[in-house]
């Protein structure tokens, strides 16, 4: 038990702060650049201080270049480079300084700097990935809307117009699906009725963007329910989860140590329940595997090996070979994803369009045809 609390003390020692609203939040590639190029520093038998004044007169990012300012003179005055770190790193990864500080413990630093700037070049393709993936379906539905409400604003006045000769006659009956677009397009071109529109159009994107960078368990919950979307989700965290797990076991952090810091990066509140799980079973004296069997979303393929792993005694093999199966396993969904998204965007607004340009046409052409008719 003495050991379990000298442990949880070590790990509250080691945590690197969080940035805040007002801290800067560093590019993952900037950070794996630096690490990177450290480690090459060392590699040829420069000292840490001198590695660290050439990095910091060749880095032109203000937020990493103060960061190397105020690092160095901290080992300058003899302090450990991980303990500066944490100390001025506000806003770094959070695996940057446990690896750090493993490093140093080993003295593999070098090593660990190398598999740190892997680590992080990878998460930085990932999400710029993401990114662009988004950004056509995102371009798709700026276009649509803009295109929807030019209809309503400029187009759909003017056919009424030419229904009712500028007002001078009533308005004809019409289709309940006419009635709705050109009572839309009155709400529209009224100031009221576009402060509206652009209102619940810039709550729908503040609650987007809020689902997407803020903590919710609800939210995370239902991310991981959702078909399809919520297997990628889930794929995508536990192969975060099991690289830094197998870069911690690895340069000697201690397993409960390890989960604790792993679990940071799996960016799930739903997800980390089964983490927490697993800290508690190791914190028990249990398998770190045990609990895992009453998590309905954790893929099955992670269960077993992990068990092969405590019982083989190579943990960390299979969490590298774990990570690597799940990579790639996102690749391909995010790959599928995209390939679905674009057609799958473009049909549905374009439909859009043409339901509301058939709205407006029908009543006109059955004006005609009556007109014809008598």
């Amino acid at each position: 038990m003495a050991t379990e609390v000298q442990t949880n003390a070590q790990s509250n020692e080691i945590e690197p702060r969080g940035g805040s609203f007002f801290q800067p939040r560093f590019s993952v590639r900037g950070v794996a650049t630096f690490c990177r190029q450290l480690a090459v520093l060392l590699d040829a038998g420069i000292p840490v201080v001198r590695a660290l004044k050439i990095l910091g007169r060749r880095t032109s990012g203000g937020g990493l270049k103060n960061l190397l300012a105020s690092v160095t003179t901290d080992v300058e005055a003899g302090g450990a480079f991980s303990t500066a770190m944490q100390t001025h790193g506000a806003g770094l990864p959070p695996i940057v300084v446990p690896l750090c500080r493993a490093g140093e413990k080993s003295g593999e630093l070098s090593q660990n700097l190398r598999y740190l700037a892997e680590s992080l070049d990878h998460d930085a393709h990932v999400s710029g990935k993401v990114t662009n993936a988004m950004f056509f379906p995102i371009m798709t539905v700026t276009g649509g809307m803009a295109l929807l409400l030019f209809i309503l604003i400029w187009v759909a006045p003017k056919f009424l117009a030419l229904m009712t000769d500028s007002g001078e006659k009533p308005r004809p009956e019409m289709p309940w699906l006419s009635d709705i677009v050109f009572a839309a397009s009155d709400l529209v071109r009224s100031g009221t009725g576009l402060v509206v529109v652009v209102g619940v159009i810039a709550l729908l994107a503040f609650a987007v963007y809020r689902s997407m960078t803020s903590k919710s368990y609800l939210i995370d919950f239902l991310k991981i329910r959702m078909p399809f979307i919520g297997g990628m989700v889930t794929t995508a965290a536990m192969a975060r989860f099991a690289k830094t797990l197998s870069a911690l076991l690895r340069t000697g952090v201690p397993v409960l140590e390890s989960l604790r810091l792993s679990r940071a990066t799996v960016d799930n509140m739903a997800i980390e329940q089964a983490v927490i799980a697993m800290e508690k079973s190791v914190e028990n004296g249990g398998r770190m595997s045990a609990p895992l069997e009453e998590y309905w979303y954790v893929p099955e393929l992670a269960r077993d090996m992990l068990v092969i792993g405590e019982e083989s005694g190579s943990m960390a093999e299979m969490l590298e070979n774990l990570a690597e199966v799940f990579r790639a396993e996102v690749d391909r969904q995010q790959d599928l994803l995209v390939s679905l998204i674009e057609p799958a965007m473009t049909i549905f607004l374009g439909g859009v369009v043409l339901v509301v340009i058939l709205a407006m046409f029908m009543p006109y052409i059955t004006l005609v045809t009556s007109s014809i008719g008598g």
